[in-house]
């Protein structure tokens, strides 16, 4: 059975505004140990330049990049994972880390609208209602894996929809031959596992590259 999502949200402060320097917030995501860590700008700059309504994240581990997309963000961010691979207390470890941070997050301000939802991937695809703006996969590097999780979650992408895969430099015959093969325009930013963009939006994806390409 799917666990019902669990809702952590609070009012933001207004007249906030983006803002790349180490503040508060930025030293509290720092806090958080992950392989992740060093795609948080990038984040920051998608969600600013999108400024999506529904971003999933499958595989929000101990919360960095499910915090990562909720910081300075209007939308909803939707943080999906199911540890079935780990063994109990694995799994105990991972999800208390994970709501801790995400729960300091929200208490202190750092980031709002957040939805977590522990269940088999494929069960809460199957009653999912909103379109996707941002999907990032992070769970499972197998090709097969990452492939079953692009399929099934596909459907609800839009034409100018964004595709996040992580660990595609680290698992380059696995995670990162699936998103090699994906039928988009794509970019890679090779440092912390790789993560890799992929889009059909010409105007996201040609900004990306002259901001973040290298010189």
């Amino acid at each position: 059975m799917v666990a019902e999502a669990t809702r952590l949200s609070r009012p933001v402060p207004k007249k906030q505004h983006f803002i790349v320097r180490k503040d508060a917030a930025l030293a509290f995501l720092n806090s958080i140990d992950s392989t992740w860590k060093g795609h948080e700008q990038f984040v920051f700059w998608l969600v600013k330049f999108l400024r999506p309504k529904t971003i999933v994240d499958l595989g929000f581990d101990r919360g960095l990049s499910t915090i990562s997309f909720a910081y300075r963000n209007k939308g909803q961010v939707f943080g999906i994972d199911w540890f079935d691979e780990a063994n109990y207390a694995t799994k105990c470890f991972a999800l208390d880390a994970a709501f801790r941070k995400i729960s300091n997050a929200i208490r202190f301000h750092y980031a709002k609208n957040i939805h977590l939802i522990i269940g088999p991937f494929r069960e809460i695809a199957e009653t999912w209602k909103r379109k996707i703006d941002i999907l990032h996969i992070d769970w499972s590097h197998s090709y097969l894996s990452t492939k079953q999780h692009y399929d099934t979650w596909s459907r609800y992408l839009s034409p100018e929809s964004v595709v996040l895969i992580h660990d595609v430099i680290n698992y380059p015959t696995e995670t990162g031959q699936f998103f090699n093969e994906l039928p988009m325009d794509k970019f890679i930013f090779p440092h912390a596992h790789g993560l890799g963009v992929a889009s059909n939006n010409a105007i996201l994806m040609a900004e990306i590259r002259k901001t973040f390409a290298r010189k």
